[in-house]
């Protein structure tokens, strides 16, 4: 095929996959909110910007860059408004050197995971995590400065093993603080020899075009797969791995998780003068982190800036009886703990838990609004 007939198919599959996913949306099941319409067309476009920056931008090891890969605008599969959310490819038979500065975040994790630009392309060989650890394993300077060695062959000092079909890093660095805590500043270089700068060849962006493609629709469909299958876990959170069912492409995604965290999901459901009432327990031994956020139908948090719609540990008033009860509403309940819907009285709820042993399901109750501000 001759180079400009290349481009132009894989640019033809490319808006081909964005008409695809705008159609997933608008045959999806969704509470039917004005506001939850109109994010779903937002978000294809999202998608769509991730998947380009991520597979065709961002995807050369030999020239790495680890990136902030979500923001207040670009978000992924139930983000976490308290995650800086970083991510770089690698190639599993290279070396790399990550540093910089730890930061204040109680907790920095580094998921180390098979390749998830090919999620449904119905490889044989198994996906998911590699490697999992968190930055206070290693040595830190006493400045918050570190250097971390990433490698099949190992090396004095701190060294993390780079596992045979390894494909990215994923760094989830998470505050109880957003705006008192410092973020970490973080570094990858390739080690060894200089590599030539890359150049734009023909073929090799076509062919990460159309991966980028698959890729998206990829997520579409297993964002849109997540909500129906919360409709089994409506008021109640699911088990202790968050998943409400299971099927090919959320177990995909399901395998990329943490290992140092424990997900619990649901959907909520209140009707007008009503409100659901959360009750999260404290595991019986100590832990860093609990986060829990609503979602729209998308698996989009719910726009944070301007509004309460996550609490954690820290920024959630805790009871007398040790007990962090969280009132999810459409309206000011006039007690603590509000966790704002935008008026909406449907979505959904993810409960995240880091390094935490067996944490306990929380406790769905609907209130009446009016005994609440009694």
């Amino acid at each position: 095929m001759e180079t400009v007939e290349r481009l132009q198919a894989a640019h033809a599959r490319w808006l081909d996959a964005l008409r695809e996913a705008a159609r997933l949306v608008v045959e999806a099941s969704h509470p039917g909110a004005p506001a939850d319409l109109a994010e779903g067309f937002r978000w294809v476009n999202r998608m769509a910007a991730i998947a380009f920056d991520w597979v065709v931008e961002k995807n050369d090891p030999m020239h790495p860059v680890i990136f902030k890969q979500q923001d207040e605008y670009r978000k992924f599969i139930v983000d976490n408004p308290d995650v800086n959310y970083h991510f770089c490819v690698l190639d599993h038979s290279q070396t790399y050197r990550l540093s910089g500065n730890r930061g204040e975040a109680p907790y920095i994790g580094f998921t180390f995971g098979t390749d998830i630009f090919h999620w449904g392309s119905g490889g044989e060989e198994a996906t998911g995590t590699l490697a999992q650890c968190h930055i206070d394993q290693f040595e830190i300077a006493p400045d918050g400065s570190f250097e971390i060695v990433i490698g099949p062959d190992e090396r004095s000092g701190n060294w993390i093993k780079l596992e045979p079909r390894t494909q990215h890093i994923a760094v989830r660095e998470t505050f109880t603080r957003r705006d008192r805590q410092r973020p970490a500043v973080l570094r990858m270089d390739l080690l060894g020899d200089p590599i030539p700068p890359p150049q734009a060849a023909p073929d090799d962006y076509a062919n990460k075009l159309e991966l980028a493609a698959n890729f998206m629709l990829f997520v579409v469909r297993t964002c849109i797969a997540m909500w129906s299958g919360s409709a089994g876990h409506v008021n109640r959170f699911s088990g202790a791995d968050g998943s409400a069912h299971v099927e090919s492409q959320e177990h995909e995604v399901d395998t990329h998780c943490s290992t140092e965290m424990v997900y619990m999901g649901g959907r909520w459901l209140i009707e007008k003068g009503t409100a659901l009432r959360v009750r999260i327990a404290a595991p019986r031994r100590p832990f860093v982190y609990w986060g829990l956020v609503l979602v729209n139908p998308w698996s989009e948090s719910y726009d944070y800036r301007f509004a309460q719609t996550s609490l954690n540990n820290e920024t959630a008033q805790r009871g007398d009886d040790g007990v962090w009860e969280l009132i999810i509403a459409a309206e000011d309940p006039g007690v603590a703990n509000w966790l704002d819907t935008g008026g909406r009285h449907e979505g959904q709820m993810l409960l995240r838990w880091v390094l935490a042993d067996r944490p306990p399901l929380p406790k769905c109750e609907l209130v009446q609004l009016a005994d609440l501000r009694a």
